[in-house]
């Protein structure tokens, strides 16, 4: 993590020092969970005002503070136009005085599985860092940054964008030296100007590239000859298409090989379902393979890497049937590939789903052809939450899909009615907070 005297700090962000001078030790923007040494960095939103929050952030250990106002606090404070500004200029100065390599992944689907893969594959012969959760935005990117140890070789950042231009903003701080844009899709499709606005976002990345480095590219996406990759930066392709560098030759649900650039097969095995995961292990493949990682070492990593919680996590009844818990987030790509695992999965099945948010106008359509794909899936019956679910009902088109306004009413329906010696596959973007229906239905299980 950062470690600086508090005077190199104000150069960096330029910032008045008040008070004397001390070494800060890491940083934090919530005050309720500051660590002895750290330096807190009060933000302010459109509902609050970390600088508000200094006294809490000092009784907690909080060595200073960075404010953009002067406040009443027992400790130093350094003084600026803009904290946010400021936490993006500290963590940019870090990484230059760290030695790791910035591996950027973005995309409309899969960015933390791919991370979580890859961390899997490096961790094994290399010290490595990677963003935790889902900071992967203006403040949790910088925040993974200074939290770098400098001896760290690699570092995987995952990047978020939630309107245009967030790619480029990101990679200001942390320019990449291997970037992957894993695919595009119509994830946040509302707050762009279609699916062209959104690949133009994402591509930024593949501009942010450090002269030798490496431009990841999936051959198999629509956008994939829409990037303009600078001169001076290495390519390699992968995906199904016979023109891949990296190709992926097999397409069962657990089981894969992928094709090298130098003419070797890697024979996988992944720990979780779907087509889409394939196309996942086949990116980390290749950005591996480029850094000099063996066959040998890509085929472990891959075989041992762990889901991120409500990620296609599978959980069983105590009756004999399995619950899916896919209910981390949803958009209508990865809707699509959830269901192609619940059409592949023991009878009778059942699909929980909820609103998938941020699609603007083309709400009602996308959501009436989640239900009209799992009818044609063959999916027995459909429960829907959510000022979307009537869409889905009608896409289904008979009395097997059951809609509801509020989640309570969902449960207290599934709890009478669900089967569970089958597959239930739970889905919906984050703000629907379905894992409350997970834990619901495993916990009568188990009653």
């Amino acid at each position: 993590m950062i470690k600086m005297q508090l005077h190199q700090i104000a150069a960096i962000v330029n910032s008045q020092l008040v008070g004397k001078d001390v070494r800060i030790k890491g940083v934090s923007t919530d005050s309720r969970t500051v660590q002895p040494g750290q330096l807190f960095v009060a933000l302010a939103g459109e509902h609050f005002d970390g600088a508000d929050y200094c006294q809490q952030a000092v009784e907690h250990g909080a060595v200073a503070v960075l404010v953009s106002r002067p406040v009443e606090v027992s400790v130093p404070q350094l003084i600026c136009d803009d904290t946010q500004k400021a936490l993006a200029a500290l963590a940019s100065a870090w990484l230059q005085q760290c030695q790791a390599q910035v591996i950027a992944i973005t995309g409309s689907n899969g960015k933390t599985t791919v991370k979580n893969m890859l961390y899997s594959v490096l961790k094994q012969q290399a010290s490595v860092q990677a963003t935790a959760g889902n900071y992967n935005n203006e403040i949790g990117l910088p925040l993974t940054v200074l939290a770098l140890k400098p001896e760290t070789k690699y570092l995987i950042l995952e990047m978020g964008a939630g309107q245009a231009g967030d790619i480029a903003y990101l990679c200001e701080i942390a320019p990449p030296n291997v970037a992957l844009v894993n695919n595009i899709s119509e994830a946040h499709v509302g707050r762009f100007n279609g699916l062209d606005a959104i690949a133009k976002t994402k591509g930024e990345i593949y501009q942010a590239l450090q002269s030798g480095g490496l431009a990841v590219i999936n051959v198999d996406d629509n956008y994939h000859d829409s990037w303009s990759i600078p001169n001076g930066v290495n390519q390699v392709r992968f995906g199904r298409h016979k023109d891949a560098d990296y190709r992926l030759m097999d397409n069962s649900q657990e089981t894969v090989q992928v094709k090298t650039s130098d003419g070797q097969t890697i024979h996988l095995r992944l720990p979780v379902a779907g087509g889409h995961n394939l196309m996942n292990a086949a990116a980390v493949v290749a950005m591996a393979h480029w850094l000099g990682f063996s066959v040998e070492h890509i085929a472990s990593g891959l075989s041992h890497f762990k889901p991120e919680a409500g990620r296609l996590q599978r959980h069983h009844f105590k009756q004999g049937g399995l619950l899916i818990d896919d209910s981390y987030n949803a958009n209508p790509a990865s809707m699509q590939a959830a269901l192609s695992v619940l059409q592949q999965s023991p009878k009778p099945r059942v699909l929980v789903c909820g609103d998938m948010l941020e699609l603007g106008e083309t709400a009602i359509l996308a959501h009436k052809k989640v239900g009209e794909t799992a009818k044609i899936m063959g999916i027995e019956n459909v429960y829907a939450v959510g000022d979307w679910a009537d869409a889905v009902c009608q896409g289904f088109g008979d009395s097997a899909c059951h809609s509801f306004c509020q989640t309570e009413q969902l449960i207290e329906a599934l709890n009478k009615k669900l089967d569970r010696t089958g597959t239930v596959l739970v889905k919906a973007s984050r703000g629907m907070r379905l894992e409350r229906i997970v834990e619901a239905l495993l916990a009568e299980s188990a009653a």
